[in-house]
This record gives structure tokens, C-alpha cells and sequence, in this order.
């Protein structure tokens, strides 16, 4: 027998409530809340693609329960508003379910559920099955023969099914008797009394032993003397209310032609693709391609439409070099064995140079049947004149990666041209990723196949690219190379009206082959000493450990929260802060906080930080070393920091303290090669200076102009006593201060910082301000600008905007113009930073110095100097790094030498 027809229907409030809060709060670039749109539509979509229905129905509250509340006034009187930027949302989801085909239900005066309810009853009356996407616990009681609950959580991927069982097992009663249940417990978030005091598990209890409510209270004359019988008694009337207020009505005036409901295609096309365009939701429009075929919105499948082909024969390359001649530029990607362009070798190379064509050319394809392939000698000779001729632009997609690589094969490219990766970064610094499919997605409305469908899993493990068929390879990898050349004329435009064109081509793209050269030389490691390091740490976490276990009276696990939350609150009886899931946060920062309360925190903070430096540098870097050059080569990534920063991965060398006796141990472990020093180049306080600049209050500026100690300068005036008063505890909580104003410190972060009371943090703060006027104004000024939808610039035109900057929630708004004051300073800083190393690697080359940049971090430059050219790499890096940018005040650059970077470090 053929199973009945399935009708799916969406509690909207249910789901959009659950999105809400389950998912981030994001937001447009003009600072639209998304977040919850985003969870209900894909949740929409997942259970629709999942379940195939007949009909899919929407149902909807009315604005007001009329009718509850003419039973009980007091009906969902405690429950609070609904937050703005959710009820923003609302009629924004109402208007995409809408233009996507699905069909709303509501009736004035009544509940979503009771509309479900009625829907319920009418579809099984058509002989259709019902399958209810809610977790709302009082659609519970329509469960039954034919009817079940999906009770899906946003963003999740199981489908949780609930039926009768299910029921059964999670509440301990029937559907049958759910509203027997829910009458006895109430629903505080919705005021319904039940019966007082009576939980779950004594109304199970009750329908256990005596079946319904009416069986309940009649049984209740009887019972033993006692509180349950009293309670029953006393509260009969909120019982038999409570019920009412949780029955669900399935007769109210709809009518429905569920063969009407049948999804199907969207009704239109073009404004379903406007309306998510404005909304910034390219990833849902990339799902609805992905499982539609492309054919209802404006994405385009992967491969439609395209010329991608393998190349095995030399003499078709040859002719594939003269199109790029002729087209005057190419797009180049690389497929090998690794991400490590150290380690990795060469498996094919994709070109394009017209849109919609695109060539793979295999070479190191191993795998049973594999076909004959050309040298790879021989191919990077036939494409060799294209890639070093300055006349010919190349375009890439993080095209550092292929640079390293040409360059350890001796091919230099000279016509680097456009980077998408870092294109998509500077137009939007605030996404997490700019990987190439989402790319094509956003801008191209192209689906691109996937690394991982290409190499898909065999045998339990995902395949090698060498072992990837090499149709299936050229496939993949051809679009790659043709969707950077589809992808360059569009984000070129969009860069040259973002005023962001000279940023990307004089200093990030000159930086790319910066960083891809100091990657390809790496930094030496001392192996061995890092094994006695390692044994030293060990030692002091045993005794860091002792020294807690002392404190404490007794021994506990330091890493267990469980046994931490223990030992603070309950035995040594600390006040404890924040609420987590497992209990009181114990993390680093109430941790700190509960340090000025006793001295076990600050034991535990000690070990904690010892932990991490043993397991994240002392052990890990020695893994780190390649074992072909015996150094370490670390990954220095462009387009993460929404700042410009720079960060660096595998190793993360970035977060080594500098400051703490166990930092500067560990940068120890890094070494010169062999005859020659370390030389550490350091910019002074550069933030300040920026801020300085940027603000042109008078105080500051006069203090960099004339040499004078800034910090010494603010504590003389924020503490209101003469420069020669100043005690070296003044001076730092004044470089606190300073700093913190750049970081948009407040008066709680400066009193934990500083252990003084939060009011004497304030007073500093406020003093501050009205000391550097000018640096209050600015900051006011780059907040109202950030207000406006304009964003914030760096002094070299990189630009951020803050989503949340207009948000209702006070700690997103804050969070907001934190970033916002700060990110002019610290961004500049950055892009200073980077032009001083694409001047001093152009000064290094082009005067034929065997001196070699190895690292960066942060304000910091590391050199691997000869020593015969010591002396004049000094001068030379001094020069170029002061002159990187003209400020108001001048640049200075701190210098040190030594047989290892801790001891290099000025």
C-alpha cells in the first residue's frame, strides 16, 4: 500500500525564536540583522530537500491571543518584549517564505499552534500524514497515527524525529495526556499557573497512578493527609484554567486546498534574487542553486556552460602560451601534494586566459591506469617566458602560494597583477574566509566544485591529488585558474570604486612576494635546547601544582573546571562570576578577577599559561622543523586580521610573549644559520604615534617631537605632578592608560588590569581625556563616521565596517566603537609595518645584501645577518623603516643583535 502524502508544517514563531538565539547575530553591511532570517530559511530549506512533502504550509501567531486572554488576562503578561533587531526580522522572513513559494496561515486572535492544530486535523481528514517542524512542547498533545514533530535544532544536520514513543520517552506520558500534564506543571514563560509547586515528575507521577486531571482531582479527596493533597485541592481552579490555556483548538475557519500547497518553483525569480542580494545572503542563494540545479535563482551549477579540458600533449601547451601572448595576461593555480609550498611538489598546473576556458596540464597524476604525462621540466619550460615576462599579467587566488612554489622550481613571476583572495579581503576585511568558491558564489553566481567532492573519500581516508583521475582533476582545477580570470574584471571595478586599487597593488600585492620569500627561508631552530626547556617547564609545573594543592588543603586536577569550580566555591567559598553550562566560569579572565580575592587563582592562572607554552611552543615547535631544510617555516597569512594585521600559522609564532621571562626563553630557541647573527628591528610605541598623528593633539605630538617619555608625559598628567615626580608606578599605570585608550579600554578592563578600584580607574580614564583633548575628539569623530554607514579608513585607505555600531544591544554597540576607535590606529600601524618590509626586502635586493628577513611579529622585524654585513644592514633597515611613512612625529626603530632572538630583541 503507497504511503499517504505528507503535509510539512513550520512553527514560524517556534523556529524563529530557536534561529535567533542558536545562531550569531549577523548583520548587512548596513548593519541589518540577519542572523535569525538566515537559520529560519536555511532550516526551511534542510527540512523541505529532507523530507520531500506533498504540501509544506507556514502557520503564524496572531499579534495578539485575543482569545486566551479573554479567559485569563494575565496570559503571557511576564514575558518580555521581544528584542529589536528580532522583531526587524520577522516581517523580513515573512516576505522570503513568501517569495519562495510557501503559503502562511494565521487567524486573527489565535496561536500558530492552534492553526497547526487545525491544519493537522484537516490534512488527516484528506488522508495526508503531518509532520510539524516545532519543538514547542504543547504541539506534543497533536502527536499520534500519522502525525509526528521535527524537532530539528537551527544549523544542526541530524533530523530528530519525535512520535508517540518518543513522546513517551522524553515527557513520561501518552500524547494523550500531554495536556494533562501541561495543565498540572503550568508554563512559567507563558504565565499559565498549573498547580503549585508541582513539577514534571510529580505530575507523571499523578497520570501514573490515576490517569487524567479530572481523575486527578477527583482522586485528590482521598489521598493521605498532606502537602501534595492540600496543593491539589487549594489549587483545582488554576488546574482546570491551565488546561484551557493549553488546549489546542483544530477547528478553526480555514480553508485549505492542500494540492494548492505543493512546493514547487518560485513564483519570482528575479525579486526572490533582489530581495537576498540587498540582504547580503549569498550563501542561501548558493543553497537553493546547489539543490535546484540552478534553475530557480541566479546561481549558475558548477561547470554549465564551460570549455574545461586536459593538456598531456607539449604541443598543445605551446599553443595555449601563444593565446596568453596574445591575451597579454593568464591565470595560473597549482595542484600539488601540500599546503606547505616548502614540502610541496608539483601535480598539475590549470591557465586560463578567456572567460569560460580553462586548461589543466597533469604531470604527477600516480594511481592504477593513470595515463602518460608530460615532465614537469618540460611544462614550466614552455610556460616559463609567459610567467617572467613583466608584459604578461598573471592574476591568482592567494597567489603567494604558486610564487613560493615557481620560485623553488627557479621561475621568478614579474607580472603579478591581481590576487582575488586579497581583493575580497580588502573589500570586506570583516569575513572570516575568501575562499575562491565563495567568491564565484557572491559575485559570479557560480557554483564551483569543491576540493573535498574532488577528492572524495576512498577506503576510509580522503585521496592524495596525485590520485585523483586526471579528467576529474583538469575538471576542477581548470575552473579554478577560469574563474580568477571571470572573477578580475568585476572585483578590479569594485576595488577602483572602493578606492582600494593602490592598496592591493603597491603594498599587499609587492607584500605577497615578501612573505612568500620569507617563508621559502624560514628560521633556524635549536631542537636540542628546547629539550632541556621542556624538562625545566615540567619541573616548575610540578611545583606550581604542589603550591595550588597547598593552598587548597587537599589535591585536585587544575585542569579539571569541574573540580576547579569545587575547590574556589564551594570550599574556599569565592564569589563566583559568570555562569556557564557546566557550572561558574573558571576562565582566564575570572580567574584574574578572583586573584585579588585570594591567591589560588593567580597559581592556577601561572600553571595554566606555563601548560600552554609547553604544549603550543616547547613540544610543538621541534615537530615544526622541516626535515629537508632543518628550519622552521611558518605560514604568514594576509587575509585574516580584519586590522591588516598579519598573522602567521604552522607554527603560530605570533603569540610567543615577549615580555615574560618564559617568552624570551623560548624565542631563544631561534638561531641564526651558521656564521651569522640574529638583528631584531623594533618599532617604538608606533601605535602611539599613529595616534599622535591621527589626532594632532598638541601634548602628544610635543612629547614624540621632543624625545620625551610619552608614558612619564601622561602620568605627569593625569596624576597631576611634575615630569620629575613621576615614580616608575606611575609611569606604568600611565602606559596602561595609553594603551588602553588605543584599545578602547574601559574602566572595569583598566581596574582588573591595574587591581585598583573601578571609580580610581574611571577618574584616570577621564583625566586622560581632558589632558589630550584632541585624542577625545578624534575618538568621537571616528565613532559618529563609523555611525554613518561610512566605515573607518586607515591613513593608506584600508577600510572596515561595523555592523553593529547602531545596534540596540549595548554590549554589540560598544564592542563596535571599540573596534571602530581602534582600527585606524592599529590598521595603520599595520600597513606602516608592511610598507617598511616591502622597502627594506626591495633595499636588501637590490643592493645585493645576503641579509635575509626571517620573521614578523606585530612591530617587529627579524633579520638573519651575515657579519660582515651587520653594520650596514643596521643602517639600511634604521633608514627604510623610519621612512616607510611621513607622520607629524617621527618613527623610531629600536635595533638589536644577538646569537638568538630573545637575546636579538631590543
Amino acid at each position: 500500500m503507497p504511503s499517504p502524502p505528507t503535509l510539512l508544517v513550520f512553527d514560524l514563531s517556534n523556529l524563529v525564536f530557536r534561529a535567533y538565539f542558536a545562531l550569531p547575530k549577523l548583520t548587512t553591511s548596513r548593519g541589518e540583522p540577519t542572523g535569525a532570517v538566515m537559520g529560519v530559511v536555511r532550516m526551511v530549506r534542510k527540512v523541505i530537500r529532507e523530507r520531500s512533502p506533498a504540501a509544506v504550509a507556514v502557520a503564524m501567531d496572531s499579534p495578539i491571543p485575543v482569545h486566551r486572554k479573554e479567559v485569563f488576562e494575565g496570559y503571557k503578561a511576564n514575558r518580555p518584549p521581544a528584542p529589536g533587531d528580532l522583531k526587524d526580522q520577522i516581517p523580513v522572513i515573512e516576505d522570503l517564505l513568501g517569495l519562495m513559494g510557501l503559503s502562511s496561515f494565521t487567524v486573527p486572535g489565535w496561536e500558530a499552534d492552534d492553526v497547526i492544530a487545525t491544519l493537522t486535523r484537516k490534512a488527516r481528514a484528506a488522508g495526508y500524514s503531518v509532520e510539524i517542524v516545532s519543538a514547542d512542547k504543547d504541539l506534543a498533545q497533536l502527536v499520534g497515527d500519522g502525525v509526528v514533530l521535527i524537532a530539528d535544532e537551527p544549523g544542526s544536520r541530524a533530523t530528530r524525529i519525535v512520535d508517540a514513543r518518543a513522546v513517551q520517552e522524553r515527557w513520561g506520558v501518552p500524547p494523550g495526556l500531554m495536556l494533562d500534564l501541561l495543565a498540572l506543571t503550568g508554563d512559567a514563560s507563558d504565565n499559565v499557573p498549573g498547580v503549585h509547586k508541582v513539577g514534571p515528575k510529580t505530575a507523571v507521577k499523578l497520570i501514573t497512578e490515576h490517569g487524567g486531571l479530572d481523575a486527578i482531582l477527583t482522586a485528590a479527596h482521598g489521598m493521605k493527609a498532606g502537602k501534595l493533597r492540600d496543593t491539589l485541592l487549594e489549587h483545582r481552579d488554576d488546574a482546570v484554567l491551565s488546561r484551557e490555556l493549553v488546549r489546542l483548538v483544530d477547528d478553526l475557519p480555514l480553508t485549505v486546498d492542500f494540492e494548492d500547497l505543493a512546493p514547487g518553483a518560485v513564483p519570482d525569480v528575479a525579486k526572490l534574487v533582489d530581495r537576498l542580494e540587498r540582504l547580503e545572503l549569498r550563501e542561501v542563494m548558493s543553497d537553493l542553486a546547489a539543490t535546484t540545479g540552478g534553475d530557480d535563482v541566479a546561481v549558475t551549477p558548477a561547470g554549465k556552460g564551460k570549455d574545461y579540458a586536459l593538456v598531456l600533449d607539449l604541443g598543445e601547451l605551446e599553443r595555449e602560451v601563444a593565446r596568453i601572448r596574445e591575451a597579454g595576461a593568464l591565470s595560473v593555480d597549482l595542484e600539488t601534494t601540500s599546503v606547505d609550498p616548502t614540502r610541496a611538489q608539483i601535480v598539475g598546473v590549470s591557465i586560463s586566459c578567456q572567460p569560460d576556458r580553462g586548461r589543466y596540464v597533469a604531470v604527477g597524476h600516480r594511481y592504477m591506469g593513470a595515463p602518460a604525462q608530460p615532465r614537469l621540466d618540460q611544462v614550466l619550460g614552455i610556460l616559463e617566458p609567459v610567467l617572467v615576462d613583466p608584459a604578461v599579467r598573471v592574476y591568482g587566488q592567494n597567489v603567494k602560494y604558486e610564487d613560493a612554489i615557481f620560485t623553488r622550481h627557479g621561475i621568478r613571476m614579474q607580472g603579478i597583477d591581481f590576487d582575488t583572495m586579497i581583493a575580497s579581503y580588502l573589500l570586506d576585511p570583516e569575513r572570516h574566509q575568501h575562499r575562491l568558491e565563495q567568491i564565484a558564489s557572491d559575485r559570479l553566481g557560480y557554483r564551483m566544485i569543491t576540493y573535498d567532492e574532488v577528492t572524495r573519500k576512498h577506503r576510509g581516508s580522503q585521496m592524495c591529488f596525485d590520485e585523483v583521475p586526471v579528467d576529474e582533476a583538469a575538471r576542477y582545477s581548470a575552473e579554478d585558474a577560469e574563474i580568477v580570470w571571470s572573477l578580475v574584471p568585476r572585483m578590479r571595478e569594485e576595488m577602483e570604486r572602493a578606492g582600494l586599487d593602490g592598496l592591493m597593488r603597491d603594498l599587499e600585492l609587492p607584500l605577497s612576494r615578501v612573505l612568500a620569500d620569507m617563508e621559502l627561508t624560514g628560521v633556524a631552530l635549536d631542537a636540542g635546547y628546547l629539550g632541556k626547556l621542556e624538562s625545566g617547564f615540567e619541573t616548575q609545573l610540578v611545583e606550581l601544582e604542589r603550591r595550588a594543592h597547598a593552598i587548597a588543603g587537599r589535591p585536585f586536577n587544575l585542569a579539571s573546571p569541574r573540580q576547579l569550580q569545587t575547590v574556589l566555591f564551594e570550599e574556599l567559598g569565592l564569589v563566583p562570576g559568570r555562569k556557564t553550562k557546566t557550572g561558574y566560569s573558571t576562565d582566564s579572565e575570572t580567574l584574574l578577577e578572583l586573584s585579588m580575592q585570594h591567591e589560588l587563582p593567580a597559581v592556577v592562572l601561572e600553571h595554566r599559561g606555563l601548560a600552554k607554552l609547553l604544549s603550543t611552543y616547547v613540544r610543538a615547535l621541534p615537530l615544526a622543523v622541516n626535515p629537508q631544510t632543518g628550519r622552521v617555516h611558518t605560514s604568514f597569512n594576509q587575509a585574516v586580521a580584519a586590522t591588516g594585521r598579519l598573522s602567521s600559522s604552522e607554527p603560530n609564532l605570533q603569540n610567543i610573549p615577549v615580555r615574560s621571562e618564559n617568552g624570551r626563553m623560548i624565542r631563544a630557541a631561534f638561531r641564526p644559520s651558521e656564521g651569522r647573527v640574529l638583528m631584531s628591528a623594533d618599532y617604538s610605541q608606533i601605535e602611539l604615534r599613529v595616534l599622535a598623528h591621527l589626532s594632532a593633539d598638541p601634548d602628544l605630538v610635543d612629547a614624540f617631537r621632543s624625545g620625551q617619555d610619552v608614558h612619564v608625559r601622561t602620568a605627569s598628567q593625569v596624576f597631576g605632578v611634575p615630569l620629575a615626580g613621576v615614580d616608575h608606578e606611575m609611569r606604568s599605570r600611565a602606559k596602561a592608560i595609553n594603551f588602553g585608550v588605543i584599545y578602547g579600554q574601559t574602566d572595569y578592563g583598566l581596574s582588573q588590569q591595574l587591581k585598583i578600584p573601578r571609580k580610581q580607574a574611571r577618574e584616570f580614564i577621564e583625566t586622560y581625556f581632558k589632558r589630550y583633548a584632541g585624542v577625545k575628539t578624534y575618538m568621537e569623530r571616528v565613532v559618529e563616521q563609523a555611525r554613518t554607514g561610512e566605515g573607518v579608513k586607515t591613513m593608506l585607505g584600508r577600510r572596515r565596517f561595523f555592523r553593529n555600531i547602531a545596534s540596540r544591544n549595548h554590549a554589540e554597540r560598544s564592542n563596535a566603537e571599540r573596534m571602530a576607535r581602534n582600527t585606524p590606529i592599529q590598521g595603520t600601524a599595520a600597513d606602516i609595518m608592511k610598507l617598511a618590509m616591502v622597502r627594506v626586502h626591495r633595499g636588501l635586493t637590490r643592493g645585493g645584501f645576503n641579509t635575509r628577513m626571517v620573521l614578523t611579529v606585530h612591530d617587529e622585524l627579524v633579520f638573519d645577518v651575515p657579519q660582515e654585513e651587520v653594520d650596514e644592514a643596521r643602517r639600511l633597515v634604521t633608514e627604510l623603516m623610519q621612512g616607510a611613512l611621513v607622520l607629524i612625529v617621527p618613527l623610531v626603530v629600536d635595533l638589536g643583535l644577538g646569537t638568538n632572538w630573545g637575546e636579538a630583541h631590543p
